[in-house]
Formats: C-alpha cells, structure tokens, sequence
C-alpha cells in the first residue's frame, strides 16, 4: 500500500472505502418494489397485491437503512484510522535481465534460458511458502528483449530457505551466459503489503434473517390490511365507480386484466326490461360486452337495447377506461344466451341465462311486453 509523503515530510495512508453489498441489495429491493407497485396498481382486487406490496416496502426500508448505517460506520472508520487488524504481507524475489539480439529463440528451446526458467514451477512447489513463480518476456524484433521472472513467497522465512537451499535464478543465469546482455541482470527481494478489507457485516447471520423475516411477515400484513380496507371501502361506499353511477348487486359485469372477474353468469326473467353495469378497470387494453342471440359467441347479436348501446344491438362500445357504464335492455325469451369482450372473445366471456320466475337483477325493472316473438335460444 502506498503511503504519500507531505512537503511537510507526514506520511498519509490512503483509505479507499470497503466493499459493501448494500448498494446491490438497495438496487434489487427498489427494482421489487417497482414491480410490486406496477402490479398493485394493474390488480388491486388480486389477494396478493398488497402483501406484495408491503413486504417490498418493508424491505426497501431496511436495505436503504442498512446502506446508510454502512456508510456511516466507514466513514467513521476512516477518520480513526482504524488499524486493528493486522495487514497480510507476502514477499517476492524479482530478478530481470535481457536476452541478447537474435537469441528470443533459441532460449525458448529444450536448454534455453526461458525453458530452463519455466520449468522451474514444478520443483518450486513442494517448498515451504511457495505461492507463485511468472515468467515475463517482451520480444524485441530489434535489440535485446527484456525477461523478468518473479517468484512469490508467502512469508520471508520461505525465500530464505528457497535462495539457501536451492539452485536460484542467479545461478541458472551464470550457466547460460551466452543468453544473458552483460550487465543486465537485477535483483530485488520485496515485501507487498495489502490492506485486509472489512467485508464482514454488523450483524450475525441469525439476527439478520430474523430481522428480514420479521419485515417481510410485517410487510404481509400490512398489504393484507389495505386489501381489507379497500373491500371494507367498496362494500360501504355502495360500489360507487370512478366515472359512473352505482351499480346495485347482481348486475354488474367487471373488466379487469382480459377476463371478467365479476358478472360471468347473470340471470334474469323473460320479456323484462333490465338495467346491467359494465365497470371496464382497465385502462388498456379496451374492452365492451356485446350479447349474442343464442347460445354461442357467433351469428347475431340480441336486439331490444334502449340505453347505453350503439344502437338496437346489445353492445356496448369498445375503448378503455376506467369507467362504469350502464345500459338497458328487454330480455329475450327462456334460454341461454353468450356474451364476450370484442377484444378478446377467447378470455372474456359469459352467459345470460333467462329462466321463468327468476330475479331481476340488482332488484329493479319491470316487466315489459315483447314488441315481437323472440325465439328461444338452442
């Protein structure tokens, strides 16, 4: 580690900030809380939305305040100078020498310096503190070309042993010296000093996965919460829509997500004039309901409409919403009768079943003579 020296003569450590993993898991957290705020805001009426919701709330909290209680803690580490723990050394021999012109070769050949040099890895190995052993060269088309080797130790006492015991680099140098420039060869015996990073986190592995699981369990609850309060707030409010009139029970029919949540089977008597809601939830894509004339989603649509539709026809008009649109219609005779979304008549379909002495949906209506025989639906 490199210690600058002031005009002053006051050597100052350089301290740069530790690894931390907080910046990944705030990144993460708040990429959750995106997604579960989109699909909150697409699908309140799902059970999970909520949950999901709080719990990812609750976790970014707790990322964003780890980070900060990270930085903090660093920060306050680097103005102590927090020395505790002792700094790993390893120490190195370094020795470099250049190869005269012309010879780059023949030394990489069975007997040439290079070879002789690189096969030194394999005897290294079974000594004492032995780490690593590199063979550097940069070929020169003209001039010499300049070698170095450095061997790695990992403590002084295995390099003393090393240059006592062994054959060195010197010595295989003195062999060859037809493959060494005259003067050439250096030597340095070094000792790299490396700071030992505090990566470790503040609190133990159990008190954090209790904490995330408190927070998440926390979060749950909280997404359930405002899943009741929303039901709570529907069911008091009388249903009232965001840009239409309130829908009683029984005759509203809900858009939401390509399918209809709400409304998929509505029963009504015969000849009778009746009042159904449609509450589009989507903003896109758009949806409608048109009634068919018989059983299957195919052929005509039912005819008697005199409120809400484009014309005789029941059917509503195709577009987005949000929006609760009503409309009314005289039943057809007894029978069942499909309905489905123009924009997606394999997701969104239903069925109007009229049966003699049924309920009129949502309570209300009257009876109202045909102004024609209707056939019965097959």
């Amino acid at each position: 580690m490199d210690h600058p020296v002031s005009e002053h003569g006051e050597q100052h450590d350089i301290h740069l900030p530790d690894p931390s993993i907080w910046p990944l898991v705030v990144g993460f957290a708040a990429f959750v809380l995106g997604a579960a705020l989109i699909f909150y805001s697409r699908d309140r009426s799902n059970d999970w939305a909520g949950p999901l919701l709080g719990a990812a709330a609750a976790i970014t909290l707790f990322a964003a305040g780890g980070w900060a209680f990270e930085d903090g803690r660093m920060k306050k580490k680097a103005e102590e100078g927090d020395h505790s723990k002792p700094r790993n050394a390893r120490y190195t021999q370094v020795v470099t020498f250049a190869i005269p012109e012309g010879g780059y070769v023949a030394s990489r050949q069975d007997g040439g310096i290079i070879s002789q040099l690189e096969s030194r890895d394999s005897t290294l190995r079974d000594l004492d503190g032995f780490q690593d052993l590199r063979v550097i060269v940069s070929p020169a088309e003209a001039g010499p070309s300049q070698v170095l080797v450095e061997t790695t130790w990992a403590d002084r006492e295995g390099l003393a042993t090393y240059e006592q015991t062994r054959k060195t680099m010197l010595e295989i140098l003195s062999q060859t010296p037809d493959q060494v420039v005259p003067g050439s060869v250096q030597v340095f015996d070094m000792e790299v000093v490396r700071d030992t990073k505090d990566t470790s986190f503040t609190f133990g592995l159990g008190p954090m996965v209790a904490t995330f699981g408190a927070l998440i369990v926390g979060g749950f609850m909280v997404g359930a919460g405002l899943n009741m309060f929303g039901s709570d707030k529907a069911v008091a409010g009388g249903g009232e829509g965001p840009t239409g009139p309130a829908a009683p029970a029984g005759n509203v029919i809900t858009a939401k997500g390509t399918k209809f949540t709400t409304g998929t089977t509505i029963t009504a008597p015969p000849n009778t004039k009746i009042t159904l809601f449609f509450d589009n939830q989507d903003t896109s894509p758009p949806h409608n309901v048109q009634i068919f004339a018989g059983s299957q989603a195919s052929g005509g649509l039912l005819k008697g409409c005199t409120a809400g539709c484009e014309g005789d026809e029941v059917s509503l008009p195709l577009k987005g919403g949000p929006e609760k649109v009503e409309f009314t219609f005289t039943t057809p005779a007894v029978g069942t009768y499909a309905f489905d979304c123009a924009a997606h008549p394999t997701q969104m379909t239903g069925k109007l079943v009229i049966q003699d002495g049924a309920a009129v949906p949502g309570g209300g209506g009257a009876a109202a003579p045909a102004a024609s025989a209707t056939t019965p639906a097959k």
